[in-house]
């Protein structure tokens, strides 16, 4: 057996071969994973549905390529057999990639993920990939068998898609659209873009943005990147909206300080363990943000960072309750006011919602898809949305350093709490049924 590394290829003798993709067994925080495999013309592209090979359809219709089963063993790993007969691929067929997908996890939850290819006639072993760079992807390429002068090589991949195996098919020429769609099915039209009331002139400099706020773009990009492997947790059942808010933090007298300028605030009130939300205006304009301050007095959490004038804005905080609360705020010499307010202040998330630039949200609704929108004139503008559950897993549904609309993302099942962080311009959200046709539900 030869082990390979990403990239790595080697040529494939004209036989049958069987492919595993062997990982930990699903539980105690490691995710179901699925095997599948897409045939592809020398484009780089399906035919049709049909050259799909997964959960729903086990086989091609040629014979070439087929799902087998699963295999467990005594130490917990579970693998995926797939079958390639490269005599029996037809002509205007060049790859085939060997993918792994998870419908209710990431791949960094994902233990000792490796590719193995097997002869089915002499068991000898070809080639192992272990895949060993997974955080946040919810599909991979791991493999592919591909035609190089009429003859098969086998190539390791490790390309990764955070899209699930709906978005890694789609990007292959799936569609996976019913034949006939109902009205439920019928896909929602995008907005118009919303123009600007005043079109830039040719020549105008735009405007700088702090160095702060870029380096959020791209403090934001690494939490993305972060693997998070923690156990689920089981959820207490849901009671409408006013129980869940009460899953994030209890309530609590307000505070409220105003000021004018450079200040550091001491919280004089007690807030018990949990989520709060952090609101500030400033009048004027300039840059203004607000911090929390760890134990050694420097800047910690970031709750408000705007250069909007008039600024109105809402932040959240996850509060351990160990030590005095402390905030930084610091702007020019313009007045300003902060409060802290229970998380049962916050408005719900039903479908639709529009702000100008801080603010959090309470979603309690079905797992769905998000569509983001930031309109601004600015050629960089900070702009992020992020999803946090009651136990302090959070999920990041949008970001953009750019004005241009955000894809639709995953939206988590309720309840989480949206936290939208725009340093310029208006931005709408929109929540949309899952982009998912009978094709994709799981023939059980």
């Amino acid at each position: 057996m030869t082990e390979i590394v990403k990239g790595g290829n080697l040529p494939v003798p004209g036989q049958v071969w069987r492919i595993a993709v062997v990982r930990r067994a699903a539980g105690d925080g490691v995710p179901e994973v699925d095997a599948s495999a897409l045939l592809l013309d020398a484009d780089g592209r399906v035919r049709g549905d049909g050259d799909l090979v997964f959960y729903n359809q086990p086989a091609h219709a040629s014979g070439a390529v087929r799902l087998l089963g699963q295999v467990r063993d005594e130490e917990q790993r579970v693998a995926d057999w797939l079958e390639i007969d490269t005599g029996r691929v037809e002509p205007g067929v060049r790859r085939i990639v060997i993918t792994a997908s998870s419908e209710d996890g990431t791949f960094g939850q994902v233990p000792d993920l490796h590719i193995r290819t097997v002869s089915a006639a002499t068991g000898e072993q070809l080639a192992l990939y272990e895949v060993d760079d997974a955080s946040t992807e919810t599909a991979f390429v791991l493999g592919e068998f591909y035609r190089r002068d009429e003859a098969w090589k086998f190539r390791a991949v490790g390309q990764g898609y955070d899209s699930g195996l709906v978005g890694l098919a789609e990007d292959f020429g799936i569609e996976g659209r019913d034949p006939e769609t109902g009205p439920d099915d019928e896909p929602v039209p995008d907005e118009e873009p919303v123009p600007d009331d005043e079109p830039a002139t040719a020549g105008t400099p735009v405007e700088a943005v702090p160095e702060e706020l870029l380096a959020k773009v791209r403090e934001d990009e690494a939490d993305a990147a972060r693997t998070r492997a923690q156990v689920p947790v089981q959820r207490p059942p849901r009671l409408g909206p006013r129980s869940d808010i009460e899953l994030f933090g209890e309530d609590f007298p307000e505070f409220f300080r105003s000021g004018k300028g450079q200040a550091v605030i001491t919280v004089d009130v007690p807030i018990p363990a949990g989520y709060l939300i952090v609101d500030s205006t400033r009048k004027g304009d300039g840059y203004f943000s607000v911090r929390t301050l760890d134990e050694k007095g420097n800047g910690d959490v970031l709750l408000a960072s705007t250069t909007l004038t008039d600024h109105e804005g809402r932040g959240l905080l996850r509060y351990d309750g160990k030590r005095p609360l402390r905030l930084r705020v610091s702007g020019y010499d313009e007045h300003w006011t902060v409060a802290l307010r229970p998380v049962g202040t916050v408005e719900v998330l039903d479908g639709a919602a529009e702000g100008r630039g801080a603010d959090v949200l309470l979603y309690t609704g079905p797992a769905a898809l998000l569509t983001s929108r930031l309109h601004t004139r600015l050629g960089h503008a900070y702009f992020s949305v992020r999803g946090h559950e009651p136990d302090g897993r959070d999920h990041l549904l949008a970001t953009a350093a750019s004005r241009l609309p955000g894809d639709a993302r995953p939206l988590p099942e309720g309840p989480l709490l949206v936290q939208v962080r725009s340093a310029e311009g208006d931005w709408s959200l929109k929540v949309r049924p899952p982009k998912q046709s009978r094709f994709w539900r799981r023939a059980r």
